[in-house]
């Protein structure tokens, strides 16, 4: 019997129940991982039939856990985990011929350096495959936290017991404009300055938002015209198209910077925060060969980046 239901839980039947969990639809969860719905309701009823439970109950058109499928989703998370770090600790029993690194990533450094990082990275070791993720700084946060992803990057992380900084830099955040824009005209302005144009304002879920609420708090106003989004390109492309003034570090924008499509001006701001780029990886979970090794490729070309920048 225990060893016909250890066969139940680690067939496929684990991670297609964790998917179900994740995505509450049997559909999606078969849409997530490329195979059949049939496929996957066949695998949830015969761990149903095996354990005599039911795991998920009907809400409307979603499914919701029973208290038998929140203790079977801790158990199933945590053995998916510790059997992909086994993996890859056979696997590095073979070098750096094969493995893979999920890294995950927020926009601006997806822009900046990441393709130039993994392209520099797949020369020197051909054999492992990067599964790249871009998303915002708190899903960076949660896809390490969650061993989800290798490495992350990302702004202002949250402080959790899970989370581990292998390495951070501080950045200057900047009043980005239209070449041409009134301005350019000085070397610095002050962020009351900004207030006389129109502005493009980063969304909250950007780490962006927090920091400019210290200006926006300390002059107790907000911009009589602005516009809010969740994407620093778009931002970027405000201010290149017309006479907004949005805000931003130098990640990333050195490319327009140099064709003459974008100017960064200092803010003189004293009590405006940095914003802290920083590499993350699982604090629970050593690292196997392949990312590691991939997490110092990419300390030293970040630190040859900022300095170059």
């Amino acid at each position: 019997m225990k060893i016909e239901r250890a066969h139940t839980l680690y067939s496929p039947a684990l991670r297609y129940f964790v998917a179900v969990a994740e995505h509450g639809s049997i559909r999606e969860a078969a849409r997530q991982l490329n195979i059949a719905s049939s496929a996957v309701n066949r695998q949830i009823l015969g761990l149903e039939e095996e354990f005599g439970l039911q795991f998920f109950e009907r809400v409307g058109r979603r499914l919701r856990l029973s208290e038998a499928g929140e203790l079977l989703l801790r158990h199933a998370r945590s053995v998916l985990t510790d059997f992909d770090v086994l993996s890859e600790q056979i696997g590095d029993l073979r070098g750096l011929k094969q493995g893979v690194v999920r890294v995950t990533s927020v926009e601006s450094v997806a822009d900046a350096i990441l393709p130039q990082l993994t392209h520099s990275f797949q020369e020197l070791y051909p054999g492992i495959t990067l599964e790249v993720t871009i998303t915002s700084s708190l899903k960076v946060a949660r896809l390490i936290s969650t061993a989800k992803a290798h490495i992350g990057f990302t702004f202002n992380p949250p402080d959790h017991e899970a989370l581990k900084e292998i390495a951070s830099w501080e950045l200057k955040v900047g009043a980005v404009v239209a070449p041409g824009h009134p301005l350019t005209r000085s070397k610095s302005c002050s962020f009351a300055d900004c207030l006389d144009y129109p502005l493009a304002l980063p969304a909250g879920n950007l780490s962006l938002a927090r920091i400019l609420e210290v200006p926006l708090t300390r002059l107790k106003c907000r911009p009589a015209a602005f516009i809010k989004a969740n994407s620093l390109r778009f931002m970027r492309n405000l201010a290149r198209n017309g006479h907004h003034v949005t805000f931003q570090t130098i990640l990333g924008i050195e490319q327009e910077r140099q064709a003459g499509l974008l100017a960064y001006v200092n803010l003189s701001d004293a009590d405006i925060p940095r914003d802290r780029l920083v590499v993350l990886t699982n604090a629970t979970h050593e690292l196997s060969l392949a990312p590691s090794t991939f997490a110092r490729h990419a300390n030293k070309a970040l630190t040859a980046y900022l300095a170059n920048s």
